[in-house]
């Protein structure tokens, strides 16, 4: 049964599929049944029409890594001398927080991801505060509780408490959950092996921060330099650890950790043979483009893991090392800084690659017969052009104005209000039915 028709100047259905003045027809359980040119309001009245008028009705982006409890600390944290140092600064002020103040940030940081045209996130959460705290918030999204702990003999507890945790959680359409060994610098060999073991029979997704920093290469390689000296200086660097000596991907996988293709955060740092370790596991790889140039990073071998054939989506990070949550923000600045990658390779990042590495391949990151109606509604000026819409909108064309996920109007700009009588819309737009 077809319950909302929205109606757009145009629909941006993929990054080379463009319809004009055209319309996607979204069933009772919010699912897209139809998309099609205009050909006026249906004959059931009890069918309601959203025009949006001059706009172009987009797939919802996806964040493939948030920190949503980390919200209230945008600009928190001072000037910093080396990643570990920043590293510190926050751990410490997440010291002073409460559970109440981490709710709110979650809160705040769902709001501005929906905002941002954003219908499905990846999010790392500490203690399972998130999880509770994204239950009423109308955002898709894969919650992953986190592990850390670098001494063996703690491993099985850490594990049982993960399980606790999760079994603590209660499950929503639009919820799902993972688990997330936080680092190779920062849990046991013995905890990965537990948590991926708890994965496997959960048969749920592994997140797990990877490469990050050249001092995390240096670490798992000599034992030595500022990894050291930090987790040193926080207690918890068991006094006979041994460093691995290989790269971050050869750990992973010597411990088996690849064969359940865990999604791989940043990747910044990577050689050659991780990438085609990588590419043969079949992980994906989230890059965080902003907080990325936040640290200084290296450039990021995107192009490189792109070619190869590897699963590349995107993430912003937190907004302690960015400055907003859009994803649409992280595109505009790729497409002005990555000159190898193209239009279609943004998008598809943003979108069809972002569904895909959080196991929604098939049913998001574009607009199809079948697919959930997860949409962001983008604003453009009266003068845009249909030829290189997608190019437009990268170069800074157009405002988010409203987000729509399951079919549910979630999200709109105050001032925004969409014609609901399809009779006006021809004399807004300028365009004939």
């Amino acid at each position: 049964m077809i319950r909302t028709i929205h109606r757009a100047k145009f629909v941006l259905a993929e990054s080379d599929l463009l319809l004009q003045n055209a319309a996607i027809h979204v069933s009772d359980p919010g699912r897209i049944s139809r998309l099609e040119p205009w050909h006026g309001p249906p004959a059931d009245r009890e069918v309601e029409v959203i025009d949006w008028g001059c706009a172009a009705i987009l797939p919802g982006f996806v964040n493939a890594h948030a920190h949503l409890d980390l919200t209230d600390f945008h600009n928190q944290i001072g000037d910093f001398t080396s990643f570990t140092d920043w590293l510190m600064q926050l751990v410490r002020k997440r010291r002073q927080w409460t559970v109440e103040d981490y709710r709110r940030s979650v809160h705040r940081g769902a709001v501005l991801a929906l905002s941002c045209g954003t219908t499905l996130v990846g999010d790392i959460s500490s203690g399972g505060v998130t999880s509770q705290a994204l239950q009423s918030e109308k955002l898709r999204k894969v919650v992953f509780e986190e592990s850390l702990g670098l001494r063996p003999e703690d491993a099985t507890a850490e594990a049982v408490s993960l399980e606790k945790r999760l079994a603590c959680i209660a499950l929503d359409p639009l919820l799902a959950l993972g688990v997330s060994p936080h680092a190779t610098y920062s849990v046991s060999p013995r905890l990965f092996a537990e948590v991926a073991e708890l994965a496997r029979q959960k048969g749920i997704l592994i997140a797990t921060h990877v490469a990050e920093t050249s001092a995390e290469l240096q670490f798992l390689q000599t034992g030595r330099g500022e990894f050291r000296d930090f987790l040193t200086q926080l207690g918890v660097l068991p006094p006979d650890w041994m460093p691995p000596r290989v790269t971050p991907i050869t750990y992973l996988d010597q411990m088996g950790i690849l064969e359940q293709s865990p999604l791989l955060i940043h990747g910044n740092y990577l050689d050659a043979e991780s990438m085609s370790q990588i590419h043969s596991s079949q992980c994906s790889v989230v890059y965080c483009p902003r907080s990325h140039a936040y640290f200084g990073f290296d450039r990021h071998p995107v192009r490189e893991l792109l070619d190869l054939g590897v699963n590349v989506a995107l993430g912003t990070d937190s907004l302690a090392s960015n400055d907003s949550l859009s994803v649409l923000d992280e595109m505009r600045f790729l497409f002005d800084r990555r000159k190898d990658l193209n239009c279609g390779e943004i998008w598809r990042m943003a979108t069809l690659n972002g569904a895909s590495a959080l196991r929604y391949g098939g049913l998001l990151g574009r607009l199809r017969r079948g697919y959930w109606a997860d949409m962001a509604i983008l604003q453009l000026p009266e003068q845009v052009i249909p030829r290189n819409l997608t190019a437009q909108i990268l170069e800074g064309a157009g405002e988010c104005v409203a987000t729509i996920v399951a079919g549910k109007l979630v999200w709109q700009k105050d001032e925004i209000r969409p014609c609901r009588q399809p009779g006006n819309w021809e004399q807004r737009s300028g365009i004939s039915p």
